[in-house]
């Protein structure tokens, strides 16, 4: 495929998906305005109304809704220690903003979220699989939760699935990619019970490609250096670039695979800068080497080598702390990464105000798909409750069949979308970053440059 034809034709199509960003240029987050299109649309606008219909005024609360059956819990599950905070935190604002702007309530029920309902999945700062799947334990064991939002990372669903699924827990994911816990053989492993799972975003065989595709025919470089931190998000989008870099004519010098307790760096990328590689792509996030694999390429003489990494390493400007441009630092001016969304959307601008109006501070990451995921969920309460369930039980499995049905379509802040059978959604759209040095106050912020649709391919 040609890479730049299909990112222009996708910068100019109307689209419903975002990257958020501060009007100086700032840190980007997946967002949109409601589906269809038109200029200056609320991202908040659709927010609870999906399949059902209806929309809200832009930037304004809905009225309290009824909540005359009750109060029901939406959970949230993500890691909240070290570097991935700063993931996590605007997924949890986004999520927060979407319950709020729907009213609070949905199919008769309030909704509620306690922080007794937010669990962290991090382990000595990084995320975690077996506290990841304790935490599910404990979410699934409350009979007033109906429906989970989370986890960040790959690794941490696939020990979390198989819970949740037996529980018969409607499970939806702002950022989960790794194409195995949907697809194939590895995804029915996982399940005993019909689908529980969703996700928002696109899976790794779209991203991992995407960033292949734009080193090779946009950065112009045929030789890359590829690392990944051996885990299942890391090794799978490293992976599918890998495989596509090559089918792109290019050439990997070498792939290496270095765990996050790795302590020494710096002599993986000495050996690396022998290679004279032209490219560096690192699989992984932040949390489990994404800055001090930079670091240490700077160190081995390859600073000026471009460093592209997926969404991993997208979590914040350099004014966020521990994030990946925090980290690098000056280190990271010649970064890319992608995020498996559109960047570019005309409800932007709404989003931003929305979103600092709330909590003060710019949208970052993937606060977008928090709020979508939460605007499906509440899509899938409000239809629940329309069948009237028995009890507490009947009610968690009619907003799990609400939310997987495949006939459903969610107006969300990600535009108007569906689930297929595995639980991905219909949107396959990737948006590539660069780091803008004087952003953030001069400290380093991402800085939208295309994207790619491929569901248009």
């Amino acid at each position: 495929m040609n890479f730049r034809k299909v990112s222009a034709l996708a910068s100019v199509a109307v689209l419903a998906f975002a990257a958020c960003s501060n009007t100086g240029g700032g840190t980007p987050s997946p967002a949109a305005s409601t589906g269809g299109g038109g200029g200056g649309s609320s991202p908040a606008a659709s927010a609870g109304a999906g399949a059902s219909g209806g929309a809200l005024t832009p930037s304004t609360p809905a009225p309290a809704g009824d909540s005359s059956k009750g109060t029901v819990t939406i959970a949230i599950e993500l890691p909240q220690q070290g570097s991935e905070k700063a993931a996590s935190d605007p997924i949890i604002n986004g999520i927060k903003l979407a319950v709020k702007l729907a009213g609070g309530a949905a199919g008769g029920y309030k909704i509620d979220i306690p922080q007794s309902a937010i669990y962290d999945d991090a382990l000595n700062g990084a995320h975690d699989p077996q506290t990841g799947a304790n935490n599910m334990s404990k979410v699934v064991a409350d009979e007033a939760t109906v429906a989970v939002i989370g986890p960040l990372n790959s690794s941490v669903a696939a020990a979390q699935i198989p819970i949740s699924n037996e529980a018969g827990l409607l499970q939806c994911s702002p950022a989960n990619t790794n194409p195995d816990l949907t697809k194939g053989q590895p995804a029915k492993d996982l399940r005993t019970k019909p689908n529980n799972y969703i996700r928002v975003v696109t899976t790794d065989d779209v991203q991992g490609p995407a960033a292949a595709q734009y080193i090779h025919q946009v950065l112009k470089k045929n030789s890359v250096y590829i690392i990944d931190d051996t885990e299942t998000f890391g090794k799978g989008v490293a992976d599918a670039f890998d495989k596509e870099f090559v089918a792109e004519g290019g050439t990997v010098v070498k792939h290496d695979a270095a765990p996050k307790t790795t302590q020494d760096y710096v002599s993986i990328m000495t050996a690396a800068k022998a290679l004279n590689p032209e490219a560096i792509y690192f699989g992984g996030v932040t949390a489990t080497g994404g800055a001090r694999i930079l670091l240490a390429a700077q160190q081995a003489g390859l600073g000026d080598v471009p460093y592209v990494g997926p969404d991993g390493i997208n979590d914040g400007s350099g004014e966020t702390k521990d994030s990946f441009l925090n980290l690098g630092a000056d280190a990271a001016k010649n970064s890319y990464s992608t995020l498996a969304g559109i960047g570019d959307f005309p409800g932007k601008a709404q989003f931003d105000l929305d979103y600092k109006t709330e909590y003060g501070i710019d949208a970052t990451g993937y606060a977008g798909t928090g709020f979508a995921c939460a605007q499906v969920v509440i899509d899938a309460i409000n239809r629940a409750g329309q069948t009237n369930p028995a009890d507490m039980t009947a009610l968690r499995e009619a907003v799990r069949v609400a939310g997987t049905d495949t006939a459903a379509k969610y107006s969300t802040i990600v535009g108007d979308i569906n689930f297929n059978a595995d639980g991905d959604t219909s949107q396959k759209i990737v948006s590539i970053y660069s780091v803008d040095p004087a952003g953030a106050n001069g400290k380093g912020d991402w800085k939208f440059e295309t994207q790619v649709d491929y569901a248009k391919k």
